[in-house]
């Protein structure tokens, strides 16, 4: 029997020819369209959002879904199957956010991101949006029209698996301060603190988490007047997934990071976003011996917006709010 050898330029062509091919032909076969998100796309999404590390949880999906029942696209091939989806949800008549930006894999050559982003940015109309960008595609983000860069601090995700020490935090509260369970009453109290903090109504989306299964919330007050308020639920992935955590008090957050994390006791690990520039914030997760994941930037299309970042110590929702 004769052996024959190939040189490795030889076979290096074949394979390009072999791939070249196989692509066009794969994009001539996979037609698909790009819709809202319909519940019944929650299988897929989560398919499609688990080759990445995004922090949202199914019941999230939905909440902000009918907080903005055409913020949420996905892309759909003939088959019924959904591939990718993009989000950009209007908050309110001057702005959006952006984020949960993902396509599977073999599907990238097919400009399906690039329709997704541009159903998107068609849906958030003139309102200002921002979004989070890993730093390599920040030139990428302008060229589309994101241009307004925030410069004071950067957006730090935490993602571990594993066992969430929260016994190395403080347990003890500072005076004069009592935490509660949420209860529907607390809302008012929430909502005016809410809005002190980011400076735009979000009382729907607000009381839709509070009010999701699995979902556990926490209220401060001080003096009957509310002081600061933390949620915790599992994610896709099963970790407890923090956020919102605003307290007036880096003594008060610590406290109820440590009792969120304790509602969770068999969680996988821990999703969690912070401001680089809230320092307590993310030595409390050092302490833990958790490493940021990933540090993003912040881009807007018109402007800033200016809040109080020395009160945030856990992002509300990463992939759909900007606080």
């Amino acid at each position: 029997m004769t052996t024959r050898v190939f040189s490795i330029s030889f076979l290096s062509k074949i394979r390009q020819f072999s791939t070249g091919s196989e692509k066009r032909q794969f994009r001539k076969m996979a037609n698909y369209k790009v819709r809202s998100f319909r519940k019944e796309d929650i299988p897929d999404i989560v398919k499609v959002a688990k080759q990445s590390t995004f922090q949202y949880s199914v019941e999230s999906l939905q909440s902000w879904s009918k907080h903005d029942p055409d913020g949420i696209k996905v892309a759909e091939l003939d088959s019924g199957e959904v591939v990718g989806l993009c989000a950009s949800v209007n908050h309110n008549d001057k702005f959006s956010f952006g984020g949960t930006f993902c396509v599977l894999e073999k599907y990238r050559q097919m400009e399906i991101g690039h329709k997704l982003f541009s159903a998107c940015f068609e849906h958030a109309g003139s309102r200002n949006i921002g979004l989070n960008c890993p730093n390599e595609r920040m030139n990428s983000y302008k060229r589309r029209g994101f241009e307004i860069f925030e410069e004071t601090f950067s957006i730090l995700e935490y993602e571990y698996f594993g066992p969430c020490k929260a016994e190395l935090l403080s347990d003890q509260l500072p005076e004069g301060v009592e935490l509660k369970k949420f209860e529907n009453s607390h809302l008012d109290a929430i909502f005016a603190y809410d809005l002190s903090m980011v400076g735009y109504d979000r009382r729907v989306i607000l009381e839709a988490s509070f009010n999701e299964a699995d979902t556990k919330t926490f209220v401060a007050f001080k003096n009957s007047v509310c002081v600061g308020f933390g949620a915790v639920k599992l994610n896709i992935f099963e970790n407890a997934r923090v956020g919102p955590l605003y307290a007036n008090d880096p003594a008060l957050a610590e406290v109820m990071f440590r009792r969120l994390l304790e509602a969770f006791p068999d969680a996988k690990g821990l999703a969690m976003t912070t401001l680089s520039n809230n320092f307590s914030a993310n030595e409390n997760i050092k302490r833990l011996g958790i490493p940021v994941h990933d540090n993003l930037l912040r881009l807007y299309t018109k402007e800033k917006l200016k809040v109080n970042t020395s009160k945030i110590y856990a992002q509300f929702d990463v992939d759909f709010s900007p606080f």
